[in-house]
């Protein structure tokens, strides 16, 4: 049975008790450079590398998003691994991004960035690699795995958004 707009999956919480605000600022600093403020914590910066016009200040808005799937990854691990109790030493993750990257064509054409038609306005496809240490069964691990693609929001954002998006589990 699908909620309607004020019941929650369960009967005795509403959907507006469910939801949470996240709240982020940023402030142009000219360049390709941004200040980012989020909660009480120190201030961090998006920008470009130096070879394509930034100050290297800070990751890229998309290597920001690549960063965040590893770490949303990393936490909903954590949160699976307790309830089943998973048995986990380590894991580690990497994400490559392929990305559309319009200046090649604008060089080749000389027409401007909002002239390029896209190849892809994100990510034109991700790759995932999770490597973890657990003495777990190949069916145990299979079932976090299954969880992870089921709960991780910013994975199911790409997915959403529908982007190519693998990812491999290997064991160490």
């Amino acid at each position: 049975m699908k909620p309607n707009s004020s019941q929650s999956s369960a009967t005795d919480v509403s959907i507006t008790e469910r939801l949470q605000p996240i709240t982020v600022e940023t402030t142009y600093l000219g360049g390709y450079k941004s200040e980012v403020q989020v909660r009480d914590l120190p201030r961090f910066y998006f920008d470009e590398p130096k070879e394509l016009g930034g100050n290297n200040a800070g990751p890229t808005p998309l290597e920001g998003v690549l960063g965040s799937l590893c770490a949303c990854t990393s936490m909903i691990v954590h949160i699976i691994q307790r309830e089943m109790s998973f048995g986990l030493t380590t894991m580690r993750c990497q994400a490559k991004g392929i990305t559309d990257i319009r200046r090649v064509e604008m060089k080749r054409t000389g027409k401007k960035y909002s002239e390029v038609e896209p190849l892809s306005y994100h990510f034109h496809e991700v790759h995932q690699t999770i490597w973890v240490v657990t003495s777990e069964s190949d069916e145990r691990l299979d079932e976090l795995k299954a969880h992870v693609a089921r709960l991780c929001p910013v994975s199911r954002l790409l997915e959403d958004a529908k982007v190519s998006f693998t990812v491999d589990w290997i064991r160490e």
